[in-house]
């Protein structure tokens, strides 16, 4: 993860724990919740979120804000074949969770999400008063 911040971070990553669903008695595979990767950039206008979500689809794909924490979710199936019986398989179905907790900084009413080619992008501008203005000089 890549993180440009100054002395305050703006987005900060939750704590999440990967864990695994109970395994089905006929030696499938089992559901996985998964973490995916993510790059933040914080620039004078607000933070950029890429979260890599490989095989989710715009349909599965969660997100959502709840007071300050920014919570993405998003499904993947691998769609076997009904009629192939695989011997193993590790991953059958699984999800991405992810939580960021936004500083107060950000206007998490304008954020701008895009999913393309399994990478999220997450535009969260800045509030206006938090934005680098310039302050004019007046002659007395």
């Amino acid at each position: 993860m890549t993180t440009n911040t100054g002395t305050k971070a703006a987005v900060k990553q939750s704590n999440n724990k990967v864990s695994t669903a109970q395994q089905e008695s006929n030696a499938r595979a089992q559901s996985l919740e998964l973490t995916p990767a993510a790059d933040i950039h914080e620039t004078k206008d607000g933070a950029v979120i890429y979260i890599d979500l490989p095989g989710v689809s715009k349909d599965s794909l969660d997100i959502n804000m709840d007071s300050d924490v920014l919570t993405i979710k998003g499904g993947v199936n691998l769609n076997t074949p009904d009629d192939l019986n695989p011997t193993y398989m590790d991953v059958h179905a699984g999800f991405y969770s992810r939580k960021f907790t936004l500083s107060s900084e950000l206007d998490s009413a304008k954020i701008d999400a895009n999913l393309k080619n399994g990478v999220l992008k997450l535009e969260i501008p800045r509030s206006e008063k938090h934005k680098p203005r310039k302050i004019e000089v007046k002659v007395a």
